[in-house]
């Protein structure tokens, strides 16, 4: 299949949206031919030297980490090293966390969602990731990461690794996630590997295009699921993590919400408490507005 293909095949909206992608990379691929460098041969340097090359065409930072994303895409597509992956431009301004939800709001999502018969370790997996979401505010990256080692169910807790933009950390797990690791550990994952791992989520934690075509999926059924069962709206998948963020900035305070999250900065943290003083002052004038 072409770069194209692949992106549709991994659940990227078909049409324009990918022709736009296949531009932007198409731009990197004239770059690195102009540059006598192969895809092949390409490295972190070369990489920073296209970023390089963008600024000085006064490409904005919205549209050079855009640019960056679909070069990380083409590196998966080719099975080369995914330099581009984690790469973004920092200083784009952060937008404050919308349309969050409560902690009811949470655990009804979770208990009330169904896993769709599909692909096999996708099937298994779906709820145990979806409940990492709501519950530990694990994203993407992070569950590549994940390894039975990692898992301290005798404990209640989980340990998440360092990766480039957060630090490691020990979260709890709650008593019903307890349950279904554990089964899924000993009943079901073995039967779902072809070869020894120690990965949790193993095959698609070793494959970023699997793991976010499972993404994309689960993120559809989430949000088709909460709307016909709870009447709830959700945008994005990230809408869960970042509202156990906003609880636990509440309920925890500012630090501990920063550790538990695993943000290296407490200002990152900061953004999800003025997110939870703007929806007091939302619930303040609904209730009570001025006259």
């Amino acid at each position: 299949m072409n770069y194209k293909e692949y992106l549709e095949h991994i659940g990227i909206t078909p049409g324009m949206y990918t022709s736009r992608m296949q531009n932007l990379v198409n731009n990197y691929l004239n770059w690195l031919t102009e540059n006598q460098i192969t895809i092949e041969d390409t490295s972190y340097k070369d990489l920073m030297n296209f970023i390089g090359y963008m600024q000085i065409q006064n490409k904005s930072k919205h549209h050079i980490n855009r640019t960056l994303q679909c070069i990380s895409h083409y590196y998966q597509y080719k099975g080369l090293p995914n330099i581009a992956q984690t790469t973004r431009i920092k200083g784009l301004p952060r937008t404050q966390p919308q349309n969050l939800l409560t902690a009811e709001e949470l655990d009804q999502v979770y208990a009330n969602f169904e896993s769709q018969p599909h692909k096999g370790y996708y099937y298994h997996s779906d709820k145990l990731m979806l409940g990492l979401i709501i519950y530990q505010a694990v994203d993407m990256r992070e569950f590549m990461k994940i390894e039975l080692q990692h898992l301290q169910l005798e404990r209640g807790q989980i340990y998440l690794s360092e990766i480039r933009q957060k630090r490691s950390r020990i979260v709890p797990l709650r008593a019903n996630q307890i349950l279904s690791l554990n089964n899924f550990i000993k009943e079901i994952r073995t039967g779902l590997l072809k070869q020894p791992s120690e990965k949790l989520f193993a095959p698609q934690a070793y494959d970023y295009s699997l793991l976010h075509w499972q993404f994309k999926q689960l993120s559809k059924k989430v949000k088709q699921q909460i709307k016909e069962k709870l009447d709830i709206q959700l945008n994005k998948l990230s809408q869960l993590r970042q509202s156990r963020i906003t609880i636990w900035t509440k309920e925890e305070g500012l630090r501990q919400a920063q550790y538990l999250a695993g943000f290296r900065r407490v200002s990152s943290a900061e953004r999800y408490r003025q997110a939870n003083l703007q929806d007091l002052k939302e619930q303040i004038a609904l209730h009570h507005p001025l006259k």
